[in-house]
């Protein structure tokens, strides 16, 4: 009861034990834990109520006092008072002493009192040494990025590491190993992906590099699969901040929707990855909540790749065969994986007494622009941070006196060489996505199948009939008859050598081209112009698209060379 001249607010009395703040890089929230009784113990004593469950809430719900019905049902009450629920929460918080904690959800690096420290399960990484006593709470599926005292950390270590490079293809190993360091290092726009059948061991050695984050994740223990939903992907890429996060087993199998819904989850993730940006969504309340998006390096792993264009330009894509990695030497690399997580702490110790982060920016621009004309162009771009890593990489060695000058000038000049060579193959897995290329080699395989035909000008059989869609009838001496197949894909000028393409077909083509051709049609023919592949444009009606009298019909054609639709290899 209120003393006299007092005003009840509540029948309930509740102190805040502890108060929470979750940092996740550029986001805070604070939770506060709440406990309560009632004021229904003997003598009015409130130490002997009936005691209300323990309730976690949002700090910026505390003073609304919503939260007391809602967690607490409807025996608690507030009394009706002017300022009721103002004069509740600051009694509430002049009566509680809570304990106060940081939490951080992330890996990777933030400013903790005032220096950049480096995060793990195990805590913090600053100074040159192991910090205790930092909170780091991250999902279950990343409770294994665990790094050690980099003090603990030898030549052996950084030497283990290294001796991956011979466990398989020097293009494949350079890139895998220097691209787990780079993550370290702070934000990268781009993703590696692993292709390879069953048995090449691919999740096996991913496993080896993801180790450099944590001992425990080997290719039984990966943070992430294909398998998850894309917002579970997301999340996980999220708080796994300057670190790898394996992806693996990327498998497009099952029915027409289940390999759609996969590509579109790749496209999602390693799309991010390479923008650096992710989906905005609304709040229930209609407020603006952050994106998530990959602050570390995706590594993927699968039998197949990412379709499309785009995407695979957002990565370095890495294949192997069978043989290329050989069991006995994989079983040594496994035996030294406690190595990988200690060369990583030491690199990582380095790193937060130095400038890498800003450095790492102009070495790679310098690289990137030495390296102009491989691969799209993102993949120059890519070689120079891969490159720029290998760099600050060798100022560690020497400075630790780990190697010789000459013996780390070797090493940087073949990581460029296998580097360079993995950026060069990447034109073949580009090729194979361009919508261009593939728009050629659907129009070749639906004539060549007899699913579509093409006419000459004037609607007749062209030549070259049977490259172009039709069939042999019969033959009555030297005369034969021919049939058309399928829809008409448009007209043909052997004269001029061109094949004059109807856009009205394009869904239908589209249809064919499992996904793809998924652009409008305007991006589709400018792409085209782009590529260089269209013989005329209207320049006077600045359209790509040419106005022409065909089987005495008005058309618009988009007017491309004969011969390259053609052509086995186009471009």
């Amino acid at each position: 009861m209120p003393k006299e001249g007092g005003v009840q607010l509540t029948n309930w009395i509740a102190w805040i034990d502890e108060d929470n703040v979750y940092h996740d890089g550029p986001r805070t929230t604070t939770h506060l834990t709440i406990h309560g009784r009632m004021n229904d113990g003997e003598d009015g004593d409130p130490e002997k109520g009936t005691p209300l469950r323990s309730v976690v809430i949002d700090a910026t719900d505390f003073k609304a006092m919503g939260w007391v019905a809602k967690l607490w049902g409807m025996v608690p009450i507030i009394y009706p008072a002017a300022g009721a629920e103002r004069d509740i929460a600051t009694a509430m918080q002049i009566m509680s002493k809570p304990k106060h904690t940081d939490i951080y959800t992330h890996t990777g690096w933030d400013e903790i009192e005032g220096k950049p420290t480096y995060l793990s399960t195990s805590g913090g990484i600053a100074s040159e040494k192991n910090v205790k006593g930092i909170t780091v709470s991250l999902p279950h599926e990343l409770a294994l990025y665990s790094l050690p005292d980099p003090k603990l950390a030898t030549k052996d270590s950084a030497a283990a590491s290294l001796r991956l490079i011979n466990l398989g293809p020097k293009n494949v190993m350079w890139v895998l190993l220097i691209a787990a360091y780079r993550a370290a290092i702070g934000p990268s726009d781009f993703s590696i992906h692993l292709s390879g059948k069953t048995g090449t061991f691919k999740s096996e050695l991913a496993s080896l590099i993801q180790s450099h984050f944590g001992v425990g994740m080997d290719a039984r223990h990966l943070p992430a699969s294909w398998n998850s939903t894309a917002n579970a992907l997301e999340a996980l890429a999220y708080k796994a901040k300057d670190a790898i996060l394996v992806v693996d087993d990327y498998v497009p199998t099952g029915t027409s929707w289940q390999v759609r819904s996969l590509a579109a989850k790749a496209d999602q993730l390693l799309r991010g990855q390479g923008n650096q940006a992710g989906r905005t969504r609304l709040t229930d309340t209609a407020g603006v909540q952050g994106s998530m998006y990959p602050r570390g390096i995706i590594l993927s792993t699968g039998e197949d790749i990412p379709e499309g264009h785009s995407v695979r330009a957002r990565m370095m894509i890495l294949e192997l065969t069978p043989g290329d990695i050989e069991p006995a030497k994989l079983t040594a690399a496994q035996g030294a994986r406690e190595n990988y997580s200690l060369a990583m702490a030491d690199w990582i110790a380095w790193l937060g007494k130095s400038d890498a982060a800003e450095r790492i920016k102009g070495l790679a621009r310098q690289i990137r622009d030495s390296n102009i004309g491989i691969g799209h162009s993102r993949t120059p771009a890519i070689i120079g941070d891969l490159v720029a890593t290998t760099v600050l990489m060798s100022e560690w060695l020497a400075e630790r006196k780990y190697f010789a000058d000459a013996v780390l000038i070797d090493l940087q000049h073949k990581a460029s060489i296998a580097i360079a060579a993995s950026g060069e193959n990447q034109r073949a897995f580009l090729q194979s996505a361009d919508p261009v290329m593939a728009f050629l080699g659907i129009l070749r395989q639906l004539m060549a199948t007899q699913m579509a035909h093409v006419k000459t000008a004037n609607g007749g059989v062209p030549e070259q009939a049977t490259q172009l869609g039709w069939t042999e009838q019969k033959a009555i001496g030297e005369l034969s008859s021919w049939r058309s197949n399928g829809p008409q894909l448009g007209w043909v000028d052997a004269e001029p050598d061109e094949f004059l393409f109807d856009p009205n077909v394009l869904p239908f083509v589209r249809k064919h081209a499992n996904g793809q051709l998924a652009v409008t049609p305007q991006t589709f023919v400018k792409r085209l112009k782009d590529s260089g592949l269209l013989v005329r444009v209207d320049a006077t009606r600045s359209r790509n698209t040419v106005r022409m009298t065909l089987e005495k019909h008005p058309r618009q054609v988009v007017v491309l060379k004969l011969s390259d639709v053609l052509a086995e290899e186009s471009m």
